[in-house]
């Protein structure tokens, strides 16, 4: 596929899509260790539905994603959007509550007291057959962006637009003759890959959603474990860099996800081999969701998926879809070739210029990451005199100090990139999507410094 300059292209109108694009007897998903019929489903549907308020909006903090599932689905159902905050920490919670009038908060927590109206979710409950004719222009869900690089800021998404989404995504993120299969993920279904990959993909595909959501290599190992049939892993970097270096035993699999950050060649074959199965990265954002994909250990470069072009400005990269309401600026850098592949240069923000040189904070983050014995890092600016430029980086490793790290940096970065300090810190404040917050790292860096963290 070529890019093509589109220009500005109005939304194109579907047929308005049903909630659910299964039949009543399938298994939509896994919840305790039993599987649930869209039958069963639409039943709790209705039930939770019941408890919903009349108008506004619902923040879905659902920790159980069959729970999170079932709430979602009643939103729609009730023609409510569903607000989905980067993270479940009660300021974040309040601050959206506070900006979307009439909005309450659905949780799976009982006895959590926040300053805002809460529903507790009861998917035990039944209620009235759920009205499964939602009309496409329904506003399904507010997505927030990470705020890696900043403001965390709201994303708006059609009913119409995800369903459209998801029909082309399905295509790229599960083998064709697949069957049916399990989908077992360890991203956070408040998070927009994870959204479009296990929720979205239950109800408008053929995956059965499995409700965890592991953390730990032992707790990943065993819930691919138990999972009968075919299953495949929704993924990031920093979990899937964690299981390897586990030394666990994982069953075959017939895929793995991987999304959120770029992930290393190396890492990718690991996993291949040790789960029998192709490793996919999926290139997205908040702004349109799933677009491309490479399968890293073949190939450096993405492709677009079916339906997307893309198109470079001066000063962005813009990306095109029927089902998009108006061409999107990505944040990150594309570097377009003719055939329609790119490759992925960085964010705009990621990009460092230093005596004539440039380079970018993802490339020497990285450097740092490929050295031996390091567990985690980041390098980022850090805020200064306006016109300079500083970089700094926090490396967790339990074997290496700041000097060692630098030492290994010398011969692959040019010195004016080498960070300065290097701070060694037990961990990095990762969202449960894997991302860095770029407040709470410069939180980390600032408090770290004050105590001389192991610094080069």
């Amino acid at each position: 596929m070529h890019p093509r300059d589109s220009g500005h292209q109005p939304l194109v109108t579907f047929k308005d899509p049903r909630l659910l694009a299964r039949a009543s007897g399938d298994v939509i998903a896994i919840s305790k260790g039993r599987p649930v019929t869209v039958a069963e489903f639409l039943a709790q549907v209705g039930g939770q539905a019941l408890a919903l308020p009349n108008a506004g909006a619902i923040i879905n903090i659902c920790e159980d994603r069959y729970r999170f599932l079932v709430g979602f689905a009643a939103a729609l159902t009730r023609g409510l959007a569903t607000l989905l905050p980067p993270n479940p920490l009660d300021e974040t919670v309040l601050a959206i509550h506070r900006n979307w009038a009439g909005s309450c908060v659905l949780t799976d927590v009982p006895g959590r007291r926040l300053d805002a109206p809460v529903v507790l979710t009861d998917a035990s409950a039944t209620g009235p057959a759920a009205n499964t004719e939602i009309p496409g222009s329904t506003l399904a869900a507010v997505v927030f962006t990470s705020g890696t690089t900043g403001s965390s800021v709201p994303q708006r998404k059609s009913w119409q637009a995800l369903v459209r989404s998801t029909e082309i995504n399905l295509q790229c993120y599960f083998p064709a003759g697949l069957g049916k299969f399990t989908v077992v993920s360890t991203v956070p279904a408040q998070h927009m890959y994870g959204l479009e990959t296990t929720v979205l993909s239950a109800l408008q595909g053929p995956a059965t959603m499995h409700d965890g959501r592991p953390f730990y290599p032992a707790n990943v190992a065993a819930t691919l474990q138990n999972v009968s049939g075919p299953c495949v892993l929704v993924s990031t970097p920093v979990h899937l860099r964690a299981l390897v270096a586990s030394g666990l035993g994982f069953p075959r699999l017939a895929r793995i996800l991987s999304a959120t950050a770029p992930l290393e060649a190396g890492l990718a074959a690991s996993l291949e081999a040790m789960c029998g199965c192709e490793v996919v990265e999926i290139y997205g954002c908040s702004e349109v969701g799933s677009m491309a994909w490479r399968r890293t250990v073949l190939n450096e470069r993405y492709r677009l998926f079916e339906g997307f072009q893309a198109r470079n400005h001066t000063d962005a990269t813009v990306i095109s879809a029927a089902h998009l309401e108006a061409p999107v600026p990505l944040p990150d850098t594309l570097e377009l070739g003719e055939d329609g592949s790119f490759l992925l240069v960085g964010r705009d923000s990621d990009l460092v210029k230093i005596g004539g040189k440039r380079t970018s904070l993802v490339d020497v983050t990285r450097l740092i990451m490929s050295i031996p014995g390091v567990d985690d890092a980041v390098a980022f600016r850090v805020p200064g005199v306006a016109g300079s430029t500083r970089l700094a980086a926090l490396v967790v490793s339990g074997s290496l100090d700041g000097s060692a790290v630098r030492s290994a940096l010398r011969p692959v970065l040019d010195p004016v990139f080498i960070p300065r300090p290097i701070l060694m810190v037990p961990g990095l404040p990762r969202a449960a999507s894997g991302k860095l917050p770029n407040d709470a790292v410069l939180r980390l860096f600032n408090a770290s410094n004050a105590v001389g963290a192991g610094s080069d």
